[in-house]
């Protein structure tokens, strides 16, 4: 039987399950059930196709290099996934999370928008928000570069792990981001390019829900524990700190609750550990 990476085995349940919810879920119509069935099949045929077919059909090399960039596709094709659920909004949980936000995350933005310092520092914030898009491929690309390309499937794996896991929520617990909840706050947040640029993202990319927990936060993070692993301590700690600004950047721009950005990094380090049981298994 042909060798599959620790991602790709978790990639076959991971998809067959939404799948399987979606056909038992009575609150979606059939036009979004056909939706997540296509993106599921999609993905089931993709990480197949990858594993088992393209080694036949090209030199190993090739077929090793595509299959280091594949799960970039898959993880957003299970976003999309996991977002033909969104049917409704928890307005009772999102007000929960919202009243824990004025104790915990409204203080330091009030402060913000007291002092000159406040205005670079949520626009420094935006910024780290948007490194998201980079540390994704920037990590197997660290690899190469360090000579480590044969430690990308264990990259992967925890990163994916993180992914499905915090995605894997969203058919259960749906809620709007807080961004657009019209908050009332003395602080007003960066109008600026990047800003701007990462709605722009959002409006175009997104599945216009809020992820409980975040995804971004547990992807970012889940990588940056990865690469603590794998790479020299610098490069480790590079990541980590790109991972940090991603988390306080979903927070103080009101793309995430506090507590989503709190969870999303638990569930990265529950990734973690089950990616090294998986590895060492």
């Amino acid at each position: 039987m042909p060798h599959l990476r620790g991602a790709e085995w978790i990639t076959i349940p991971a998809f067959s399950w939404l799948m399987a919810l979606a056909w038992r879920r009575r609150d979606l119509d059939r036009a979004r059930r056909v939706n997540i069935t296509a993106l599921g099949a999609g993905g089931l045929a993709l990480t197949v196709f990858v594993s088992v077919a393209l080694p036949r059909l090209v030199p190993p090399l090739a077929a090793s290099v595509t299959r280091d960039w594949i799960p970039l596709i898959l993880l957003l094709a299970f976003y999309q996934q996991a977002g033909q659920f969104i049917t409704h909004a928890d307005t009772e949980f999102e007000a929960r999370l919202e009243r824990l936000d004025h104790s915990l995350v409204f203080p330091a933005l009030e402060w913000c928008g007291r002092h000159a310092a406040g205005a670079w520092i949520l626009t420094s914030l935006e910024l780290a928000y948007m490194s998201y898009y980079v540390a994704l491929p920037l990590a197997p690309a660290t690899l190469y570069l360090l000579g480590q390309g044969r430690d990308i499937g264990r990259l992967w794996t925890t990163v994916m792990l993180a992914s499905y896991g915090s995605l894997g929520l969203v058919p259960f617990v749906q809620m709007r981001p807080p961004r657009l909840l019209g908050e009332k706050t003395s602080v007003a947040l960066p109008a600026g390019k990047v800003r701007a640029f990462n709605l722009w993202i959002l409006r175009r990319g997104s599945i216009h829900a809020n992820t409980f927990p975040s995804a971004h936060v547990a992807i970012a993070t889940a990588c940056a524990l990865a690469m603590l692993e794998l790479c020299p301590l610098w490069v480790g700690l590079g990541f980590m700190a790109i991972a940090i600004g991603i988390a306080l950047g979903a927070v103080a721009g009101r793309y995430h609750y506090g507590v989503d950005a709190i969870v999303g990094v638990a569930f990265a380090f529950a990734a973690f550990l089950a990616g090294t049981l998986l590895a060492t298994a």
